[in-house]
Formats: structure tokens, sequence, C-alpha cells
């Protein structure tokens, strides 16, 4: 996590801490660019950070600011991990090795990865998290973050209170469901957390890119959000606590938008092999099972046969049955909800032939598609 250790080195010696007050730089865009400096000397910029900013014991962290950006950025020519932290009016760094020591918040981290890969161990269990993939963790689980090589991640932290205050003042987050629905994960995640049978709980949410967003343009909608943020809190202008306020609630809901994310959420127990059961779940659902084992490999970043053997597994059927009867499973649907051939359906889920189809269609629903289609439309 992004506060798993300080950006500024203190030790017990009283060395002057070999810490940067950065000009302006965008983490989130290729080049970083530098614009102005901020209003805080870097003496100041080490007194906000050790005293004012956060602290902690060996296991449980605390930020005292209600909201913190931290980022990790492994420099690609030499190894070394660039350490930073973003608060109200400046922003530091400093070059450190990472602290692999599990800890736990006594408030909510959201993380993103930027670029590269990351392995996130929750408790005993490790978890690979690629670039446009975050995480977003209770106060209650004991976690540590390790970037690879090329990784840059942005951990952001917020209080309770903090998304408390956000539940009361915006008619979106509304806490009474006689006034608006619940919203998505995000808000029943948080809620559950704060006030329900979660609050006691380890849980989390894991968010993975759609095989749709996966093909979009580099800097992502999250990405964009997550620099204006990183500019608003860094410039601190007037007016930027609440501009901050709704631009938090802005990355919730993008992360929330089906199209850009999957969303999953996991409790302490669940295994890695959970974890890549149900993104391969979310894969094979959004393709309607239209997916090969080699499409489906390069998604996950991982090995098809692999992915072959967690389904079997899981579900007693290899990957190719599964994605057979996602797709038998929309055809279904596409003969009842709307008026579309039986050719233009074969050819939408890439069934290898009509006469194909027909045979699979029976031998599952005991009729033939349009006998289907008329029996339940």
């Amino acid at each position: 996590m992004g506060a798993s250790k300080r950006p500024i080195p203190v030790s017990g010696s009283h060395t002057t801490p070999k810490t940067q007050l950065l000009p302006y730089t965008h983490f989130t865009g290729e080049p970083m660019k530098k614009q102005k400096k901020a209003s805080v000397s870097s003496e100041q910029a080490v007194d906000m950070l050790v005293h004012n900013n956060w602290t902690a014991s060996s296991d449980h962290l605390t930020i005292i600011t209600p909201l913190t950006l931290f980022y990790k950025i492994r420099d690609e020519k030499t190894g070394k991990l660039l350490n930073a932290a973003v608060y109200p009016g400046a922003m530091s760094c400093d070059y450190q090795p990472n602290n692999a020591a599990l800890h736990q918040h006594d408030h909510f981290e959201l993380m993103y990865v930027l670029d590269g890969e990351l392995t996130n161990k929750i408790e005993r269990i490790s978890y690979t998290y690629k670039k446009g993939d975050a995480c977003l963790l209770n106060r209650n689980t004991r976690h540590t973050d390790i970037p690879g090589q090329r990784c840059s991640v942005v951990f952001i932290n917020f209080h309770a209170q903090y998304i408390l205050e956000l539940m009361e003042k915006d008619v979106l987050f509304e806490l009474s469901p006689q006034i608006t629905p619940p919203g998505g994960a995000i808000h029943d995640f948080l809620r559950s957390n704060l006030q329900g049978e979660e609050r006691f709980a380890r849980n989390y949410l894991e968010f993975s890119s759609t095989l749709h967003s996966l093909a979009a343009p580099s800097v992502s909608p999250a990405e964009t959000i997550i620099d204006q943020l990183q500019q608003e809190m860094v410039s601190a202008r007037p007016g930027y606590s609440y501009l901050l306020r709704g631009l938090l609630l802005r990355l919730f809901y993008t992360l929330e938008d089906k199209t850009r994310f999957h969303c999953n959420f996991m409790r302490l127990d669940s295994s890695n092999e959970e974890f890549l059961f149900a993104r391969i779940s979310n894969c094979l659902e959004e393709s309607h099972g239209n997916i090969s084992r080699p499409e489906l490999s390069r998604a996950l970043h991982y090995n098809a046969e692999y992915l072959n053997q967690i389904v079997k597994r899981r579900t007693g059927a290899s990957l190719l049955k599964l994605a057979g009867q996602y797709r038998l499973d929309h055809a279904r649907q596409l003969l009842t909800k709307t008026d579309k051939s039986v050719t233009a359906i074969v050819e939408e889920l890439g069934f290898s032939g009509t006469s194909h189809f027909y045979n699979l269609f029976r031998r599952e629903t005991g009729m033939s598609p349009l006998e289907y289609r008329g029996k339940n439309s």
C-alpha cells in the first residue's frame, strides 16, 4: 500500500532526510511533465509528512489527513523504487527499498496499477495485478505490495469519516434506500464496512479491466481522474477540497462502469484460484463465451492450460465446454428477446455452422432453436 512505509526516511540519527520536493508532476502520463513548484519548502514538506500526515506502528498504519495519495514508481533503468506522497499544497519523493511487511490500516485504501505489474499479498495469498487493475481494501485486511519491473502504482487512502461525510452530502451516495436505491459495488462495500455487519470482516473489492477497455486508448478515464485528483491536491487552490470529493466519487462510479471494469467481492478466505476463476467468469460473461483459449490467456496473462485446469477443478468441465455453455445461454436470450435469425445468431456467437449449432442446442434443450423461440417468446 502507499503508506506501507514512510516516503521520507527517519532514522535514529538526526541526519537530514534526503527528500526532494517535486515540481508538479503528472504520474499518470508519459513523459512526466513538470510544472510550477508547490508553495511549500522541502523542510515544511518533511515536517508535514512526518508529523502531520500519518503515524505508524510496525503493522498498523494511520493517515491523519482525510485524503492522501501515495505513488510507487519503479525506475526502469536503475530498478530503484521511487516513493512519492501527495498531500494538500505539496508533493515530495525519495528512492527507498520496498517495505514488504504485512500491515493494515485504520482507513480505506484504493490501489490502482498505472503501468506494469504488481503482486498484492493479502494475508498469506499473493495476487497479481496488471495495468488498469485496482483493489479496494477495508480497514481489517492485512496486506503488502511488491511492485514488479516497470511498475507504477497509486494508493488513494481515505478516512472512514471522509466517506461518511460523502454519504451524507451526496444524494447518489445516500444511505436511505427510501430516498434512492443503493449504489453500486463500492457504495455497498463502504456502507457495509462502516455501518453494517461487515464492519469487523476482512474483505476487499478487486477490479479488472474488461476486454473492451483493454482495447481502448492507453490513458483510461480512471487515470485521467486520478491525475486530476493529484493536480487539485498539490495545487490546493480555493475550493480544492470540494473538487477532491467530487473527483473521488467520479472515480468510484468509473470503477463501477461495467463496460470498463469487472468487479468482484472477495473475502479473506478467497484463494488465488477463486480470484482467477472469478476473472475467467467475467471474461466469459462479457464475450458470451465467444473467446478462444489463447485470447483468454492474453487477457489474463496466464497460461491457457493453467486456466483450463482451474475451470476443471471448479466446475468439472473444460474451459471449452464452459465457454460453450455461456454461448448457448446467450443464444437462448437472443432467440427469446430479439427477432434475429438463427443464421445471424450463429455468426454473432462464433459457432462453426448452423448444423453444429442445431445439434448442440437440441442436445442441451431437447428442442430446435425455432421450437424454443416459439415456446418461450
